[in-house]
């Protein structure tokens, strides 16, 4: 790199490798993981790029060489996948190298694909540095934060029946300046046997929790986090532990709404712009026969084949959702304030005086 001119003094070359403590305090950073699609869609770092040096079957084939051949075998073939490919690999790493990033590259374990890439980035003058330890490196990182991870604010949390429009509120309270954590969103599921309608595919293990960990990270100096109530599961995922013990230790507040309002909120979102999906739907209603029973369940086709939406959904409510989680009727429940949730423009506003008065100076 070049000298300050005014100062005269010569910059030291940057070393090759950083750990990932270290490159996670750089703010101009850029993560290239060379690895797969596949093992990226799994899981990889905040804000990184895919530039792979395998394609998924490609990666499989080297490895079952690597196991079943020998290690020379297994690189001989790596190369013959890899020397095509390589022009156009340092071309987009060159690309982010002239935007004036600090390139990191990654692999799994920080072994032969990302030193390679470095090493060659090194011949051709173009800065980059390799991530020790890999993604595997980063994981440790994300489960041992979670670990000893102490709670510092406390926990919020908005409670009520489905439909009553918890998320739609939390997001306008983070519109407002308010430090929440849309749990729901960072999994992309609703949280219910018909969470995964119309998001795609849902977010992974490593994903979800390297999220969450940068959100309470995020939020440590902060006097409280708002989160919405959830079982202990969203779709595949779990809910850290430690954020489970603050959401349980935190202050719950109930948002309420009428049945015909709530039968509405659920169908608009659930079809908002596209038609009702009928087949995952009569999926999903199968999937919980054993909870609804057979006269309730061939009611609730009957209704979706009949396009009787709305009954459906309400059907769905008074005889599955309302009496699963109880939020209205619980005895033990001890809600810190009750808020309707009718209009949630007027709920968001109660919330935000609330939140306000509550946390005043602090």
């Amino acid at each position: 790199m070049l000298s300050n001119d005014v100062q005269g003094k010569v910059e030291k070359p940057l070393d090759k490798i950083v750990s990932i403590q270290d490159s996670l305090k750089i703010s101009n950073c850029l993560f290239i993981d060379v690895r797969t699609p596949q093992e990226f869609a799994q899981g990889h770092l905040p804000g990184a790029i895919n530039v792979p040096l395998f394609s998924n079957e490609e990666r499989a084939i080297v490895g079952t060489l690597y196991k079943q051949v020998s290690v020379d075998a297994a690189k001989q073939r790596g190369l013959e996948f890899v020397s095509p490919k390589l022009p156009a690999i340092i071309k987009s790493i060159t690309e982010y190298a002239n935007q004036d990033y600090q390139i990191i590259i990654y692999c799994w374990r920080g072994g032969m694909r990302s030193k390679s890439i470095v090493t060659l980035l090194d011949t051709l003058n173009i800065v980059a540095r390799q991530l020790v330890g890999g993604y595997k490196a980063y994981r440790r990182y994300v489960l041992d934060g979670l670990e000893t991870c102490k709670i510092r604010p406390e926990i919020v949390v908005l409670s009520g029946s489905t439909g009553v429009g918890k998320t739609t509120i939390l997001n306008e309270l983070a519109t407002k300046g308010h430090p929440t954590i849309n749990l729901e969103g960072l999994a992309n599921h609703r949280g219910s046997v018909f969470g995964q309608i119309g998001l795609g595919k849902s977010t992974t293990t490593p994903m979800f929790e390297a999220a969450v960990l940068e959100c309470l990270e995020k939020y440590q100096d902060k006097p409280y986090i708002i989160v919405e109530c959830e079982s202990t599961q969203i779709g595949n995922v779990y809910i850290p532990k430690v954020l489970r013990e603050g959401m349980r230790l935190g202050k719950t507040i109930l948002l309420q709404a009428s049945v015909s309002t709530r039968v509405q909120r659920i169908i608009a979102e659930y079809s908002s712009n596209r038609a009702i999906d009928a087949e995952t739907i009569a999926h999903c209603i199968q999937a919980i026969y054993k909870y609804l029973g057979r006269k309730k369940t061939a009611f609730l086709l009957q209704c979706l084949a009949n396009n009787q939406i709305e009954l459906l959904v309400a059907s769905l409510l008074v005889d599955y959702y309302d009496p699963l989680y109880g939020y209205d009727n619980s005895k033990n429940a001890k809600y810190e304030a009750i808020i309707s949730a009718e209009n949630l423009e007027h709920a968001t506003a109660a919330l935000d005086t609330y939140l306000k008065r509550r946390y005043a100076g602090l």
